[in-house]
């Protein structure tokens, strides 16, 4: 992963923010992702330390989208059992907790 340095730090809620979230809780084990329109691809949302907050937070974000008039969607809560690849120039090949 190549480190950027950005004029600003990043704004809570948008994806540059939600990767460094991502990066500085290497052991949680639960992320939340949102279906695309397409159905073809998920997209990332947050990572949680237990899957108890990972079902509450995919569940406001659900009561988000009904509020702004989504018809159409799809929160997953997946548990995270291995990271595999390179970070910070270096090979990662490890199981979470």
């Amino acid at each position: 992963m190549v480190n950027r340095v950005y004029k600003e730090p990043p704004v809570p809620g948008t994806p540059r923010h939600r990767i460094i979230d991502l990066n500085n809780n290497l052991d949680a084990e639960y992320a939340v992702f949102r279906r695309s329109q397409s159905g073809r691809s998920a997209h990332f949302q947050a990572i949680h330390e237990t899957e108890a907050l990972a079902l509450e937070v995919a569940r406001i974000h659900a009561s988000e989208s009904v509020a702004r008039g989504d018809t159409d969607f799809t929160y997953y809560v997946v548990q995270i059992k291995h990271r595999l690849g390179i970070e910070n120039g270096k090979p990662v090949d490890k199981a979470v907790a």
